[in-house]
Protein backbone atom coordinates (compact mmCIF):
# COMPACT_ATOMS: atom_id res chain seq x y z
CA UNK A 1 0.00 0.00 0.00
CA UNK A 2 2.53 2.29 0.86
CA UNK A 3 4.57 1.71 -2.43
CA UNK A 4 1.13 2.20 -4.36
CA UNK A 5 1.06 5.74 -2.52
CA UNK A 6 4.48 6.69 -3.03
CA UNK A 7 3.87 6.03 -6.90
CA UNK A 8 0.59 8.36 -7.21
CA UNK A 9 2.80 11.06 -5.40
CA UNK A 10 5.41 10.19 -7.60
CA UNK A 11 3.62 10.69 -10.91
CA UNK A 12 1.78 13.90 -9.45
CA UNK A 13 5.12 15.84 -8.78
CA UNK A 14 6.60 14.48 -12.40
CA UNK A 15 7.21 17.57 -13.73
CA UNK A 16 6.26 16.35 -17.08
CA UNK A 17 2.82 14.95 -16.12
CA UNK A 18 0.76 18.39 -16.39
CA UNK A 19 1.66 18.52 -20.30
CA UNK A 20 0.07 14.90 -21.49
CA UNK A 21 -2.87 14.63 -22.98
CA UNK A 22 -2.92 19.25 -23.36
CA UNK A 23 -2.29 21.01 -26.57
CA UNK A 24 -0.26 24.86 -26.21
CA UNK A 25 -2.54 27.34 -27.91
CA UNK A 26 0.47 29.37 -29.52
CA UNK A 27 2.56 25.91 -30.68
CA UNK A 28 -0.31 24.29 -32.30
CA UNK A 29 1.01 21.00 -31.95
CA UNK A 30 -0.23 18.21 -30.27
CA UNK A 31 1.51 17.23 -26.76
CA UNK A 32 3.07 13.58 -25.86
CA UNK A 33 0.94 10.86 -25.91
CA UNK A 34 -1.85 10.98 -23.00
CA UNK A 35 -0.91 9.43 -19.46
CA UNK A 36 -2.46 6.22 -17.53
CA UNK A 37 -5.21 6.95 -15.77
CA UNK A 38 -4.50 9.06 -12.47
CA UNK A 39 -8.50 9.72 -10.65
CA UNK A 40 -6.88 10.69 -7.29
CA UNK A 41 -9.40 11.04 -5.14
CA UNK A 42 -10.58 7.25 -6.31
CA UNK A 43 -6.95 5.76 -6.12
CA UNK A 44 -6.63 6.55 -2.89
CA UNK A 45 -10.12 5.71 -1.63
CA UNK A 46 -9.73 2.21 -3.46
CA UNK A 47 -5.85 1.90 -2.49
CA UNK A 48 -6.13 2.65 1.60
CA UNK A 49 -9.34 2.00 2.34
CA UNK A 50 -9.80 5.84 3.40
CA UNK A 51 -13.25 7.24 3.85
CA UNK A 52 -13.67 10.08 0.75
CA UNK A 53 -13.10 13.23 2.82
CA UNK A 54 -9.81 11.80 4.53
CA UNK A 55 -8.65 10.76 0.55
CA UNK A 56 -10.18 14.18 -0.69
CA UNK A 57 -7.76 15.94 1.64
CA UNK A 58 -4.88 14.53 1.04
CA UNK A 59 -5.68 14.73 -2.51
CA UNK A 60 -5.88 18.32 -2.41
CA UNK A 61 -2.75 19.14 -0.12
CA UNK A 62 -1.29 16.96 -2.73
CA UNK A 63 -2.68 19.41 -5.44
CA UNK A 64 -2.13 22.76 -3.01
CA UNK A 65 1.70 21.76 -2.90
CA UNK A 66 2.18 21.07 -6.66
CA UNK A 67 0.30 23.94 -7.63
CA UNK A 68 3.05 26.24 -5.25
CA UNK A 69 5.62 24.66 -6.70
CA UNK A 70 4.76 24.37 -10.60
CA UNK A 71 1.96 26.90 -11.49
CA UNK A 72 1.48 24.82 -14.94
CA UNK A 73 1.21 21.43 -12.96
CA UNK A 74 -2.51 21.75 -13.02
CA UNK A 75 -4.91 20.60 -14.30
CA UNK A 76 -4.34 17.19 -14.76
CA UNK A 77 -6.75 14.67 -16.98
CA UNK A 78 -9.24 11.94 -15.46
CA UNK A 79 -9.19 9.74 -17.60
CA UNK A 80 -11.85 7.91 -15.76
CA UNK A 81 -13.91 10.38 -17.44
CA UNK A 82 -14.25 9.85 -21.26
CA UNK A 83 -14.34 12.48 -23.85
CA UNK A 84 -17.69 14.56 -24.44
CA UNK A 85 -20.12 13.48 -27.46
CA UNK A 86 -20.41 16.77 -28.96
CA UNK A 87 -22.17 17.23 -32.06
CA UNK A 88 -21.15 20.49 -33.33
CA UNK A 89 -18.68 21.22 -36.19
CA UNK A 90 -16.19 22.69 -33.98
CA UNK A 91 -15.39 23.06 -30.52
CA UNK A 92 -12.72 23.80 -27.49
CA UNK A 93 -12.13 24.32 -24.70
CA UNK A 94 -9.09 26.91 -23.92
CA UNK A 95 -7.20 27.82 -20.28
CA UNK A 96 -5.86 30.57 -21.04
CA UNK A 97 -3.59 31.57 -18.00
CA UNK A 98 -1.80 28.09 -18.99
CA UNK A 99 -2.30 28.62 -22.75
CA UNK A 100 -3.65 24.77 -23.14
CA UNK A 101 -6.52 23.29 -24.94
CA UNK A 102 -8.48 21.24 -22.63
CA UNK A 103 -11.08 19.91 -25.38
CA UNK A 104 -10.50 20.00 -29.07
CA UNK A 105 -13.22 18.70 -31.92
CA UNK A 106 -12.01 20.55 -35.35
CA UNK A 107 -10.71 23.52 -33.89
CA UNK A 108 -9.31 24.67 -37.27
CA UNK A 109 -11.91 24.32 -39.19
CA UNK A 110 -12.72 27.13 -41.33
CA UNK A 111 -16.76 28.22 -40.53
CA UNK A 112 -18.92 31.15 -40.72
CA UNK A 113 -19.06 32.62 -37.51
CA UNK A 114 -22.10 34.79 -37.58
CA UNK A 115 -22.45 37.06 -35.13
CA UNK A 116 -19.53 36.58 -33.13
CA UNK A 117 -18.47 38.11 -35.71
CA UNK A 118 -19.49 41.47 -32.86
CA UNK A 119 -16.59 40.58 -30.35
CA UNK A 120 -14.43 42.37 -33.21
CA UNK A 121 -16.63 45.04 -34.07
CA UNK A 122 -17.31 45.66 -30.47
CA UNK A 123 -13.22 45.85 -29.55
CA UNK A 124 -12.08 47.54 -32.34
CA UNK A 125 -15.12 50.23 -31.82
CA UNK A 126 -13.95 50.33 -27.98
CA UNK A 127 -10.01 50.92 -28.74
CA UNK A 128 -10.88 53.35 -31.50
CA UNK A 129 -13.61 55.90 -30.40
CA UNK A 130 -14.54 57.71 -27.09
CA UNK A 131 -17.82 56.04 -25.36
CA UNK A 132 -19.33 59.38 -25.24
CA UNK A 133 -19.52 60.28 -28.84
CA UNK A 134 -22.91 60.71 -29.77
CA UNK A 135 -24.23 58.84 -32.76
CA UNK A 136 -27.21 59.57 -35.29
CA UNK A 137 -28.95 56.30 -36.59
CA UNK A 138 -29.60 56.50 -40.34
CA UNK A 139 -32.35 54.78 -42.06
CA UNK A 140 -29.47 52.60 -43.99
CA UNK A 141 -28.62 51.46 -40.71
CA UNK A 142 -32.22 50.23 -39.58
CA UNK A 143 -32.70 48.74 -43.08
CA UNK A 144 -29.48 47.08 -44.00
CA UNK A 145 -30.32 43.91 -42.04
CA UNK A 146 -34.08 44.44 -41.03
CA UNK A 147 -35.11 45.69 -37.90
CA UNK A 148 -32.77 44.35 -34.97
CA UNK A 149 -32.38 45.88 -32.02
CA UNK A 150 -35.03 48.85 -31.60
CA UNK A 151 -33.26 51.60 -32.18
CA UNK A 152 -34.83 54.31 -34.30
CA UNK A 153 -34.40 56.56 -37.40
CA UNK A 154 -32.57 59.67 -36.49
CA UNK A 155 -32.12 59.16 -33.04
CA UNK A 156 -29.40 60.11 -31.33
CA UNK A 157 -27.61 57.78 -28.96
CA UNK A 158 -24.18 56.93 -27.52
CA UNK A 159 -21.25 54.63 -29.24
CA UNK A 160 -21.40 53.21 -25.03
CA UNK A 161 -24.93 52.33 -25.27
CA UNK A 162 -24.64 51.55 -29.36
CA UNK A 163 -22.32 49.15 -27.34
CA UNK A 164 -24.63 47.35 -25.11
CA UNK A 165 -26.75 46.88 -27.86
CA UNK A 166 -24.21 45.69 -29.96
CA UNK A 167 -23.05 43.02 -27.70
CA UNK A 168 -26.17 42.12 -25.41
CA UNK A 169 -29.05 42.02 -28.17
CA UNK A 170 -26.26 41.09 -30.99
CA UNK A 171 -27.92 44.27 -32.76
CA UNK A 172 -27.09 44.10 -36.54
CA UNK A 173 -28.49 48.11 -36.71
CA UNK A 174 -26.28 48.92 -33.57
CA UNK A 175 -23.03 47.75 -35.78
CA UNK A 176 -23.92 49.77 -38.92
CA UNK A 177 -24.59 52.91 -36.96
CA UNK A 178 -21.25 52.10 -35.39
CA UNK A 179 -19.32 51.56 -38.74
CA UNK A 180 -21.10 54.68 -40.29
CA UNK A 181 -19.87 56.78 -37.07
CA UNK A 182 -16.63 55.61 -36.96
CA UNK A 183 -16.14 57.08 -40.52
CA UNK A 184 -16.92 60.39 -38.97
CA UNK A 185 -14.59 59.69 -35.76
CA UNK A 186 -12.47 63.10 -34.74
CA UNK A 187 -8.83 62.18 -36.18
CA UNK A 188 -7.02 62.20 -32.59
CA UNK A 189 -9.23 59.63 -31.50
CA UNK A 190 -8.91 57.62 -34.56
CA UNK A 191 -5.23 57.93 -34.65
CA UNK A 192 -3.52 55.44 -37.20
CA UNK A 193 -6.87 54.53 -38.20
CA UNK A 194 -7.38 58.08 -40.14
CA UNK A 195 -8.86 57.12 -43.61
CA UNK A 196 -9.86 53.42 -42.76
CA UNK A 197 -12.76 51.72 -42.33
CA UNK A 198 -13.62 49.69 -39.24
CA UNK A 199 -14.13 46.49 -41.46
CA UNK A 200 -10.42 47.37 -42.40
CA UNK A 201 -9.53 47.70 -39.32
CA UNK A 202 -11.03 44.24 -38.06
CA UNK A 203 -8.81 42.32 -40.50
CA UNK A 204 -5.95 44.55 -39.38
CA UNK A 205 -6.41 43.46 -35.62
CA UNK A 206 -6.72 40.01 -36.57
CA UNK A 207 -3.49 40.06 -38.28
CA UNK A 208 -1.41 41.37 -35.46
CA UNK A 209 -3.10 38.87 -33.65
CA UNK A 210 -2.37 35.96 -35.43
CA UNK A 211 -5.52 35.08 -36.39
CA UNK A 212 -4.46 33.73 -39.61
CA UNK A 213 -7.86 31.76 -40.87
CA UNK A 214 -9.73 34.44 -39.66
CA UNK A 215 -11.38 37.26 -42.04
CA UNK A 216 -14.36 39.71 -41.98
CA UNK A 217 -16.06 41.35 -44.47
CA UNK A 218 -18.63 43.47 -42.34
CA UNK A 219 -19.30 44.51 -38.32
CA UNK A 220 -22.67 42.38 -37.97
CA UNK A 221 -21.62 38.58 -39.09
CA UNK A 222 -24.65 38.15 -41.31
CA UNK A 223 -23.12 37.45 -44.35
CA UNK A 224 -21.46 33.70 -44.20
CA UNK A 225 -17.78 35.12 -45.57
CA UNK A 226 -17.60 36.35 -41.78
CA UNK A 227 -15.01 33.28 -41.31
CA UNK A 228 -13.01 31.96 -38.36
CA UNK A 229 -12.02 29.28 -36.93
CA UNK A 230 -12.64 27.72 -33.13
CA UNK A 231 -8.65 28.29 -32.40
CA UNK A 232 -8.58 31.77 -33.77
CA UNK A 233 -11.58 32.50 -31.84
CA UNK A 234 -9.94 31.70 -28.21
CA UNK A 235 -6.98 33.48 -29.18
CA UNK A 236 -9.29 36.53 -29.88
CA UNK A 237 -11.52 36.10 -26.71
CA UNK A 238 -8.18 35.91 -24.56
CA UNK A 239 -7.19 39.08 -25.95
CA UNK A 240 -10.35 40.48 -25.45
CA UNK A 241 -10.22 40.03 -21.57
CA UNK A 242 -8.23 43.10 -21.22
CA UNK A 243 -10.71 44.75 -21.79
CA UNK A 244 -13.11 45.18 -18.90
CA UNK A 245 -15.69 46.90 -20.31
CA UNK A 246 -16.53 44.08 -23.41
CA UNK A 247 -16.90 42.22 -20.45
CA UNK A 248 -18.97 44.35 -18.41
CA UNK A 249 -21.47 44.45 -21.49
CA UNK A 250 -21.22 40.68 -21.77
CA UNK A 251 -22.11 39.39 -18.44
CA UNK A 252 -25.38 41.81 -17.94
CA UNK A 253 -28.10 39.86 -18.30
CA UNK A 254 -30.09 43.29 -19.12
CA UNK A 255 -30.25 46.71 -18.81
CA UNK A 256 -32.17 50.32 -19.74
CA UNK A 257 -30.30 52.48 -21.66
CA UNK A 258 -31.84 56.09 -22.73
CA UNK A 259 -31.07 58.09 -26.69
CA UNK A 260 -29.28 60.52 -26.03
CA UNK A 261 -31.62 63.37 -25.37
CA UNK A 262 -33.54 61.08 -22.93
CA UNK A 263 -36.67 60.46 -25.24
CA UNK A 264 -36.07 57.24 -26.11
CA UNK A 265 -35.56 54.43 -23.49
CA UNK A 266 -34.26 51.21 -24.97
CA UNK A 267 -34.45 47.88 -22.99
CA UNK A 268 -31.51 45.82 -23.74
CA UNK A 269 -31.77 41.78 -22.63
CA UNK A 270 -28.73 39.34 -23.45
CA UNK A 271 -28.86 36.42 -25.89
CA UNK A 272 -27.16 34.77 -23.91
CA UNK A 273 -29.62 32.23 -22.16
CA UNK A 274 -26.80 30.78 -19.78
CA UNK A 275 -26.31 34.22 -17.96
CA UNK A 276 -27.45 34.12 -14.18
CA UNK A 277 -28.07 29.96 -15.29
CA UNK A 278 -24.59 29.49 -12.68
CA UNK A 279 -22.61 31.45 -10.82
CA UNK A 280 -19.41 30.05 -12.56
CA UNK A 281 -20.11 31.92 -16.03
CA UNK A 282 -18.39 35.56 -16.93
CA UNK A 283 -20.28 36.36 -19.57
CA UNK A 284 -20.19 35.56 -23.35
CA UNK A 285 -21.86 35.83 -27.03
CA UNK A 286 -23.94 34.41 -29.16
CA UNK A 287 -24.14 33.80 -32.97
CA UNK A 288 -26.95 32.22 -35.44
CA UNK A 289 -27.20 31.92 -39.20
CA UNK A 290 -28.98 29.67 -41.84
CA UNK A 291 -25.36 29.24 -42.57
CA UNK A 292 -23.13 29.47 -39.30
CA UNK A 293 -26.12 27.55 -37.52
CA UNK A 294 -25.93 28.41 -33.53
CA UNK A 295 -22.46 29.73 -32.37
CA UNK A 296 -21.13 30.33 -28.69
CA UNK A 297 -18.33 31.81 -26.74
CA UNK A 298 -18.77 31.50 -23.12
CA UNK A 299 -16.13 32.62 -20.62
CA UNK A 300 -16.52 30.51 -17.30
CA UNK A 301 -14.59 30.83 -13.75
CA UNK A 302 -13.06 27.63 -12.74
CA UNK A 303 -13.10 28.20 -8.93
CA UNK A 304 -10.53 25.62 -7.33
CA UNK A 305 -12.04 25.19 -3.29
CA UNK A 306 -9.63 22.90 -2.97
CA UNK A 307 -6.52 25.35 -3.56
CA UNK A 308 -8.78 27.97 -1.75
CA UNK A 309 -8.66 25.74 1.78
CA UNK A 310 -5.00 25.37 1.85
CA UNK A 311 -3.19 28.53 0.78
CA UNK A 312 -5.97 30.32 2.72
CA UNK A 313 -6.32 32.89 -0.86
CA UNK A 314 -9.10 32.85 -3.19
CA UNK A 315 -7.78 31.32 -6.67
CA UNK A 316 -9.48 30.76 -10.10
CA UNK A 317 -8.77 30.05 -13.68
CA UNK A 318 -10.49 31.76 -16.44
CA UNK A 319 -11.77 28.61 -19.46
CA UNK A 320 -12.71 29.83 -22.96
CA UNK A 321 -15.60 27.88 -24.30
CA UNK A 322 -15.91 28.11 -28.29
CA UNK A 323 -18.82 26.00 -29.80
CA UNK A 324 -19.42 26.36 -33.87
CA UNK A 325 -22.09 24.76 -36.49
CA UNK A 326 -24.93 23.67 -34.00
CA UNK A 327 -28.79 23.98 -33.46
CA UNK A 328 -27.91 23.43 -29.86
CA UNK A 329 -25.56 26.27 -28.86
CA UNK A 330 -26.88 26.24 -24.95
CA UNK A 331 -27.13 22.54 -24.57
CA UNK A 332 -23.55 21.52 -26.39
CA UNK A 333 -21.83 24.62 -24.26
CA UNK A 334 -23.52 23.11 -21.03
CA UNK A 335 -22.12 19.65 -21.64
CA UNK A 336 -18.99 21.08 -22.19
CA UNK A 337 -19.13 22.53 -19.13
CA UNK A 338 -20.32 19.83 -17.19
CA UNK A 339 -17.52 17.52 -18.53
CA UNK A 340 -14.59 19.77 -17.79
CA UNK A 341 -15.31 20.31 -14.43
CA UNK A 342 -15.13 16.04 -13.88
CA UNK A 343 -12.69 15.34 -16.37
CA UNK A 344 -10.04 17.46 -15.39
CA UNK A 345 -8.35 17.70 -11.51
CA UNK A 346 -7.66 21.26 -10.42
Amino acid sequence: MLIKFLTTISILFNPFTFLFGQFDIDSEQKASPLPAELPISTSLTADFNFNPSLANAISSIIISTARETNPNFLPIRNWDISQPEIEAKAALIFAPEKNNILYQKNIEQVLPIASLTKLMTGLIVLENTNLDQIVTVTKEAIEAYGDMGGLVVNEKISVKNLLYALLMESSNDAAVALADAFKDCPLDTVLESEGQSLVSLMNKKAEELGLTSTHFIEPTGYNPANLSTALDLAKLVKYSLNQPVIWQILKTFSIDLPSADGTINHHFTNTNQLLNSRPIIIGGKTGYTDEAQGCMILVIEQDLDKVRNYIGQPSSEYLIIIVLGTQERFSETEKLINWVKGAYIW
